[in-house]
């Protein structure tokens, strides 16, 4: 029975430092969340003709999270995103047809997205957690002044992409 008790004061406290009692990193992060909006979309290459399609999720021109989604542009949980690996047969007419399904559907890749509870606390700030059905599906970082950070290798992707929305290059601002 003793180590029982142990191994749940251990758990107990593991938990404790997985995630802090600062209510303002959690507010911050849904004031974030509420404000995202869809700033670009590309396919990156995965193989000679697979890619994975990336919606990059961001605020006023800041990129601050990126999802992967399937065809249907349904979010794929982390970690699993080899099962959204889309194949182009056709590469010319199968990237028209994705950039115009991005088109269509660009604005609605928010709708079923929510913020997670809860937060981890690491050493250059916070970490939130968007999830889409229960799965974790992007990571939203904040600093520790509680303003979102973004990571620029997504635009640079962006401008190797072969199909990306919009077609123009994006206006983006520096955190």
């Amino acid at each position: 029975m003793g180590r029982w008790a142990f191994l749940l004061l251990v758990l107990a406290g593991a938990s404790g430092l997985a995630q802090s009692n600062d209510p303002a990193a959690l507010d911050r992060c849904q004031a974030v969340f509420q404000s995202l909006r869809p700033q670009f979309a590309y396919a990156e290459r995965a193989a000679p003709q697979r890619f994975f399609l990336r919606v990059v999720l961001g605020l006023d021109g800041l990129p601050v999270t990126r999802i992967t989604v399937n065809i249907d542009l349904t979010p794929v949980p982390l970690g699993l995103e080899d099962i959204a690996v889309v194949a182009l047969e056709r590469p010319l007419q199968d990237a028209l047809r994705l950039r115009n399904q991005l088109a269509r559907r660009f604005e609605g890749v928010l709708q079923n997205i929510n913020l997670g509870n809860w937060y981890v606390v690491e050493p250059r700030g916070y970490r939130c957690f968007l999830t889409f059905q229960g799965r974790v599906v992007g990571v939203l970082v904040l600093g520790r002044d509680l303003e979102p950070l973004s990571d620029p290798r997504w635009l640079a992707a962006y401008q190797r992409s072969p199909v990306r929305f919009p077609a123009i290059e994006p206006v983006i601002r520096s955190p």
